[in-house]
């Protein structure tokens, strides 16, 4: 019932929104009753964690299956999986919107948010193949919330308003994680 009821809030808040789902209504596409929620969940925020647990997890595969391919030069894995993450974040802008309203007033997300940028930075510095130092951990932070905060802006069609192309933006952000990781995973 638990993944029935994660599964209806991812539902919910691709489809209305994070601010017009309920907890009723998560309830209700599970095909449960409002108080079973509350077995499985503390409150809204409560399932909108396990959402983003969700949305990490799909993000991370998508980055492994991508690094994964040996076939592809690591020029050309970073080039494809950039465009696969800036529709990550686009098929669930309304998660990524909530994420960062809900940041700035709930130490609970704004601890899972860290948490998971955290992991994502360890990882982009085990991929450099070089040992982590202050310096290379801050160039990964700044190119992820870099990343994210351009995939944000694609997502929620603020660069369409300010009349950037979405090819170029991705192609920048490529160059970016290129400069980083590029010279680290071999020759691209």
């Amino acid at each position: 019932m638990r993944a029935s009821l994660i599964e209806a809030a991812a539902v919910e808040i691709r489809d209305v929104g994070w601010f017009a789902t309920t907890t009723n209504r998560i309830a209700s596409r599970a095909g449960l009753s409002s108080g079973v929620f509350y077995n499985y969940f503390t409150d809204k925020v409560d399932v909108l964690l396990a959402v983003y647990e969700r949305w990490v997890s799909d993000e991370w595969e998508i980055v492994e299956r991508v690094f994964g391919n040996i076939a592809l030069s690591p020029r050309h894995r970073i080039e494809r999986v950039v465009p696969l993450l800036i529709e990550h974040h686009v098929t669930w802008s309304r998660l990524r919107h909530a994420l960062v309203v809900l940041t700035r007033d709930d130490d609970r997300v704004r601890a899972a948010r860290a948490r998971s940028r955290i992991a994502q930075i360890d990882e982009v510095v085990r991929l450099t193949g070089r040992l982590s130092s202050d310096r290379l951990r801050a160039a990964a932070a700044v190119r992820l919330m870099m990343f994210e905060s351009v995939a944000d802006a694609i997502a929620s069609g603020d660069a369409d308003t300010m009349g950037l192309d979405r090819e170029a933006l991705s192609e920048e952000l490529t160059a970016s994680l290129l400069a980083l990781l590029g010279e680290h995973l071999g020759r691209g």
